[in-house]
């Protein structure tokens, strides 16, 4: 997915502390929102919710993710930082879950091993894994992508300025499209913005902005 980091044993610590259940989780259909959420922002947030209302998701895990093979970003911000901010943003709605193990497991990370690990943990009629019309051209690339697709329907949120550009190679059936906000925002642009003293209000759940402030993340100069 999407962050270059090495994590501190004391950081990971914090993070295995969450134990998950010992008994099987059981859903009807749940979707799986992954990147590095650096920060998050209400892009994330309203495409989950977006999702979970055109799929009837009964459940959307946010799934902050350790190190993208083919994409790779540095910041000063922890993975436990990253999880803070997610656990802010989505602490009012019941349909959001934070899932902090793909944090720990080996480097790189491969969505088809995450898919893996949730299997072991939760089990679903239906499984979706969100992404937007930018990623899907490069889906082919993704690592035993072929597999993957079996194992998790893949649902395609529009963006603005993407076109659906589906890969003829695809399985169609495996394959469900549904609208996104009809504006742009990213992490990057939102890291600029704060590096530049901007508010950055309507932009970050306030929890999330509150904590980014308190914390004085993503001030580089």
């Amino acid at each position: 997915m999407i962050i270059c980091e090495s994590l501190k044993t004391e950081e990971t610590e914090e993070i295995e502390e969450d134990k998950s259940e010992d008994y099987m989780r059981k859903y009807s259909k749940i979707g799986i929102l992954g990147g590095s959420f650096n920060p998050i922002h209400i892009g994330h947030t309203a495409v989950a919710q977006m999702a979970a209302e055109e799929l009837g998701l009964d459940l959307v895990l946010f799934i902050p993710a350790r190190v993208n093979p083919l994409k790779q970003i540095t910041t000063k911000t922890t993975p436990l930082q990253r999880c803070s901010m997610i656990k802010e943003a989505i602490s009012d709605n019941k349909l959001f879950e934070l899932w902090k193990k793909e944090l720990t497991m080996p480097t790189p990370s491969y969505t088809i091993n995450t898919i893996e690990e949730l299997f072991k943990e939760f089990e679903a009629d239906e499984w979706y894994f969100i992404i937007g019309s930018d990623n899907l051209p490069m889906f082919t690339k993704w690592h035993r992508w072929a597999e993957l697709i079996q194992k998790v329907k893949i649902a395609v949120c529009k963006r603005p300025g993407f076109p659906m550009d589906l890969p003829e190679i695809l399985p169609k059936d495996r394959i469900v499209i549904f609208e996104g906000p009809n504006w742009g925002v990213s992490s990057s642009t939102i890291r600029k913005y704060l590096n530049e003293n901007k508010e950055c209000k309507y932009l970050i759940n306030k929890k999330v902005l509150a904590y980014i402030n308190k914390n004085n993340l993503y001030k580089e100069n």
